[in-house]
């Protein structure tokens, strides 16, 4: 009698263990069943756009984009303007022997008009710079260029890690699957072997085995749902 006793708390506990690694699969099988389905051509664009290598490597064609253009100009005439225009009132005029004002420092008198004009063009272009200008766009062209090929190597390693992780975080769900069946399986042949021995039928070493594959089988599934949230995690940093 204490040896049954012994056994149905070995049983109880085991089951217990196993009922709440489903519990926590349930769980992230119903929260997943409630989201919206996640295709992989979706989680290739959504990387496209919110990855931050592929952010970065953009950001680098711009500014190289910008620094070509900068170097490029200063090889290129540069054209400088400036106009004066002075109107005076045609009630004032230099200083005469009559009547004398004083506006901003100089003397007017009540006679004439003047009016000036000023215009300036001047064209500078560097002629020669023993090689540091066509050196700087050569420079340029080349980080230009450069940034293009880096952005086309980020978008070719972000898709085939995207790929690899997505079909990963497929796997490991149905590792889960795989795992729960042999935990639901091996419980019902400890059930049983639990029934058979009870009846006299096997002896208490076959309770124990199956106890114990019982207790080996819980564990792998324990990881196989680790192993699932941590390919979801992962495929969720690739994609920003």
């Amino acid at each position: 009698m204490s040896m049954n006793r012994i056994n149905r708390i070995v049983l109880s506990t085991i089951a217990f263990l196993a009922l709440q690694a489903n519990a926590g699969e349930t769980v992230v099988e119903k929260r997943t069943s409630a989201a919206p389905r996640f295709t992989l051509e979706q989680a290739i664009l959504t990387a496209l756009q919110q990855n931050p290598s592929i952010l970065i490597a953009r950001q680098e064609i711009e500014r190289t984009k910008g620094l070509f253009i900068e170097v490029r100009a200063a090889a290129l005439p540069q054209v400088n303007a400036t106009a004066q225009f002075q109107d005076l009132d045609p009630h004032l005029s230099h200083v005469s022997t009559g009547n004398q004002n004083t506006i901003s420092g100089q003397v007017f008198s009540n006679v004439g008009a003047e009016r000036t004009y000023s215009l300036e063009i001047a064209v500078n272009q560097v002629i020669f710079s023993g090689g540091r200008v066509p050196g700087q766009i050569s420079s340029a062209s080349f980080q230009r260029d450069n940034s293009y090929y880096s952005f086309r190597n980020a978008i070719d390693l972000i898709v085939a890690t995207v790929r690899q992780q997505f079909y990963l975080v497929l796997l490991d769900r149905a590792l889960i699957g795989v795992q729960e069946e042999s935990v639901r399986l091996l419980q019902s042949q400890l059930q049983d072997q639990q029934n058979r021995f009870e009846a006299g039928t096997v002896p208490r070493f076959n309770v124990l085995q199956a106890q114990v594959a019982l207790s080996n089988q819980i564990p792998q599934l324990i990881t196989a749902q680790n192993n699932y949230r941590i390919s979801q995690l992962q495929l969720a940093k690739t994609l920003g």
